[in-house]
């Protein structure tokens, strides 16, 4: 039964699993337009002997951060890897928006419907099921939020081996350069409160080893395991908030 009001947001979706998987994808679909129609646009008015942060650029310094679409001195650029980065989000948004329509037009709504053609008797779509949200059940809830950790924690992997292998920016030195975590539990223990006064990137980088091994490890037991405490109604509501919350979070620290 539906027990929120119009004003919260995916109300209108509720036990309609597939709307709501299509109305994300079409949200990811815009913010992947976003990111690459914005980079193509900065590269198209870059003017190098200006620097980016008089320019009220966004998208190019984050790539020159990880050391793409500048040499290791962040000064000659390199316009073919900054379009490619660009025309591929364009890409990557027609795909979302095409998997946005399919959802909200053609499969069923509901994907544990046995009509349409995201049917539950169907056997390869039988394990879709499994991730539609069902706000009062506990297990349901878990299970999609273990995944979703895991995703997270394989991002963060992503961040160190390529801050490792490839390298990112060090404003210190002013160039590229490699990074090696440093997974240093006693400091990522003690810079808790105080992480904003971090000045190595190596431990930055070890923190980012560490969460990835929190994520993964907390994702893989709310997957194998119940809920446990206590129920409440709303209960299911603030789980996928705290999440939202996090992947912000990790947003904004990377």
């Amino acid at each position: 039964d539906v027990t929120y009001g119009w004003w919260v947001g995916n109300s209108v979706v509720t036990n309609k699993s597939s709307r709501f998987i299509g109305s994300h994808v079409a949200h990811t679909g815009l913010i992947c337009f976003a990111a690459g129609a914005n980079t193509l646009w900065e590269l198209a008015r870059y003017n190098p002997d200006i620097p980016m942060g008089h320019q009220g650029m966004v998208s190019i310094p984050h790539l020159a951060s990880i050391g793409i679409g500048f040499d290791p001195t962040g000064t000659v650029l390199d316009g073919t890897s900054i379009a490619f980065i660009g025309v591929f989000h364009l890409i990557c948004s027609m795909v979302y928006a095409g998997a946005g329509l399919l959802h909200s037009l053609l499969f069923s709504e509901d994907t544990q419907n046995s009509s349409g053609l995201w049917a539950d008797d169907r056997p390869e779509h039988r394990q879709a099921s499994r991730y539609k949200l069902e706000w009062d059940n506990p297990d349901n809830q878990t299970f999609i939020l273990g995944h979703h950790l895991i995703f997270f924690g394989v991002a963060c992997i992503w961040f160190v081996e390529w801050a490792r292998i490839h390298g990112i920016y060090d404003p210190a030195i002013g160039a590229v350069r490699q990074v090696e975590y440093n997974l240093n539990l006693t400091n990522i223990w003690n810079h808790q409160f105080d992480f904003l006064s971090i000045d190595s990137l190596e431990d930055v980088m070890g923190g980012h080893a560490f969460l990835a091994f929190v994520e993964i490890t907390g994702g893989a037991f709310h997957i194998a395991t119940k809920q446990t405490g206590e129920y409440t109604e709303f209960k299911g509501k603030n789980i996928l908030s705290a999440e939202a919350v996090l992947s912000w979070s990790l947003a904004g620290i990377g």
